[in-house]
């Protein structure tokens, strides 16, 4: 840990975030491997989504730096369509502070609990709205 300050934004973040992707985007992810089929196109999808997503939630922010998740909300997994607007969450936890708190670093430690006392602030209230509703909704 080589930062002397931070913010629990710093360490953890979840955030709701909208996002559509295109037709054209799709088949060439699909198409780079050289056969677009079914199959391909669904993956294509599901990664274009999660790429644009991040990239809502956090701009110019390595994914790699990060242990994450992004789940679409509204529509679920199973109903994602090219050209359609998303509501996806994106939560994510530093990397190097959970490799650090698994060990003795007691600083790496008390980031986590900071973060995890602060996980979704501000907004935890409309993310657990938004979360319910989904949840009514697939039943």
């Amino acid at each position: 840990m080589t930062r002397e300050s931070h913010t629990p934004d710093d360490d953890a973040f979840c955030r709701v975030v909208r996002v559509s992707v295109g037709r054209r985007q799709i088949e060439a992810i699909a198409g780079a491997g050289g056969r677009a089929g079914r199959r391909e196109r669904r993956a294509a999808l599901e990664q274009a989504v999660m790429t644009s997503a991040w990239s809502s939630a956090r701009p110019g922010e390595p994914a790699s730096d990060w242990l994450r998740v992004v789940h679409p909300i509204d529509p679920p997994m199973a109903d994602l369509e090219p050209d359609r607007q998303l509501l996806v969450l994106v939560a994510g936890l530093r990397r190097v502070v959970a490799e650090a708190a698994l060990g003795d670093d007691e600083r790496a430690k008390s980031r986590l609990a900071l973060a995890r006392e602060t996980f979704g602030e501000p907004a935890r209230e409309q993310i657990t709205t938004l979360l319910a509703r989904a949840a009514a909704h697939e039943e």
